[in-house]
């Protein structure tokens, strides 16, 4: 299981759960994102862009409303554009914690959780075409697959550092006991 988990305790083996519990969540949270009509999925971006515009931006509210809502359409696709990438980049970061309870090697693991992310993707963009207002895109696809690709990676980062931060901390565990 990795760093995450103990495989050995019985406490370890419900938990062995967790990341997949955390994966179907994440995917339905998806699902009922894509489910949204046009409008809705157009309020969601634009209140997004508009809550952002007022943390990151500190003259935005010196702005007239007028020119407010023109400053927020006009950043809406990359707004949607980027929660497409991090969507997919925490589902690519929880099917790889949740693929490393296998046995296989890393490749293996890298490989099955970037293919189950991307083929997500493309069943997502299909259910879109079916939702009003919404249209399945192949750029969609490429965007999450790269999204994905990135979370897997963010998880082998995480996964290296805790190793490292264990080992420090072991080492000062042994310092300390032999005081």
């Amino acid at each position: 299981m990795g760093i995450f988990v103990k495989k050995s305790s019985r406490k370890g083996r419900w938990l062995s759960f967790l990341p997949w519990v955390l994966t179907f969540l994440w995917m339905g949270m998806i699902f009922l994102f894509s489910a949204q009509d046009a409008a809705g999925s157009s309020q969601l971006s634009g209140q997004t862009a508009f809550h952002s515009a007022f943390w990151f931006w500190p003259g935005f509210s010196a702005l007239s409303p007028e020119e407010q809502l023109a400053w927020v359409e006009s950043v809406q696709f990359w707004v949607r554009k980027s929660a497409h990438f991090l969507v997919y980049a925490g589902l690519g970061f929880l099917l790889c914690w949740s693929f490393s309870s296998l046995s296989w090697g890393s490749r293996k693991k890298i490989v099955l959780a970037w293919l189950t992310g991307t083929f997500y993707a493309a069943t997502d963009e299909f259910h879109q075409l079916f939702v009003p207002g919404r249209s399945g895109q192949l750029r969609d696809v490429l965007l999450d697959s790269a999204g994905v690709l990135t979370g897997i990676f963010l998880f082998f980062v995480a996964e290296i550092l805790c190793k490292k931060i264990k080992a420090a901390a072991n080492a000062v565990a042994k310092r300390i006991g032999k005081n």
